[in-house]
C-alpha cells in the first residue's frame, strides 16, 4: 500500500511536471509565433538633445501632425510666435548655448497644417553631427530605413508623407533643416 501511494505520488508529480513543461513550451511557441508574424516594434527614444527640441513620439513634430488645425498648433506650441504669414505661422526657440530653432507650420491659407519646416541654427560642426545623428536615429526608429534624395536623408511615413533632413551648414554658419509634408520649394540650398 505504501509502495502504491509512493508510485501514485511520483506519477502525479511527474505528470504535473510534464503538464507544466508542455504548457511552458506552448506559451513560448505562441510568443515566438506571434512575434514571427508581426513587424518588430522599434524602440523610439527621445534623448536630451531631442527633448530640448520638444520632440515627442506623438505627431510629426513637437506633438503636431500634418492635418492638425491651426487652433491646435496655437494650443500645443509653447515656443514664441515670431511671424504670421498668409501661408504659415512661425515659432522660435532659443537655447541656453545661443543655438536656436525656428518652426514654420504651413497651412496653404487653410486652417490645417500641410507642412512643417524646422531650421536649427547651431554653433559648431560637432553640434550639427550630434543633432543629425539623434534625429536620424529617431526618424529611423519611427519610419524605417531612410533613402537619400538630392543630398537629403528622406523617410516616408505609413501615409506616404516625406520627412527630409539636410545639413545646411556653409562656412562658419552651421545648421540643419527638416521638411515634413508639403512645404514650399526651397529658394536656396535647403
Amino acid at each position: 500500500m505504501k509502495r502504491y501511494l509512493l508510485c501514485l505520488s511520483l506519477a502525479v508529480l511527474a505528470g504535473g511536471s510534464v503538464l507544466i513543461s508542455c504548457q511552458s513550451k506552448k506559451e513560448s511557441t505562441q510568443v515566438a509565433d506571434s512575434t514571427a508574424t508581426a513587424e518588430p516594434a522599434a524602440e523610439v527614444t527621445v534623448s536630451g538633445r531631442l527633448d530640448s527640441l520638444g520632440v515627442t513620439t506623438e505627431g510629426h513634430w513637437r506633438g503636431i501632425s500634418l492635418g492638425d488645425s491651426l487652433a491646435r498648433v496655437q494650443k500645443i506650441e509653447k515656443a514664441e510666435l515670431f511671424e504670421t504669414e498668409p501661408d504659415h505661422v512661425g515659432y522660435s526657440v532659443e537655447f541656453p548655448n545661443l543655438e536656436s530653432m525656428d518652426v514654420l507650420y504651413y497651412h496653404k491659407g487653410q486652417p490645417l497644417v500641410s507642412g512643417i519646416v524646422v531650421d536649427l541654427y547651431l554653433n559648431t560642426a560637432q553640434s550639427v553631427k550630434a543633432y543629425s545623428s539623434d534625429l536620424t536615429g529617431y526618424f529611423t526608429a519611427r519610419y524605417g530605413k531612410p533613402a537619400t534624395e538630392d543630398g537629403m536623408t528622406v523617410w516616408t511615413t505609413p501615409k506616404q508623407e516625406k520627412i527630409k533632413l539636410k545639413d545646411v551648414s556653409t562656412g562658419k554658419d552651421f545648421g540643419l533643416k527638416i521638411r515634413i509634408g508639403e512645404t514650399p520649394k526651397p529658394k536656396t540650398n535647403a
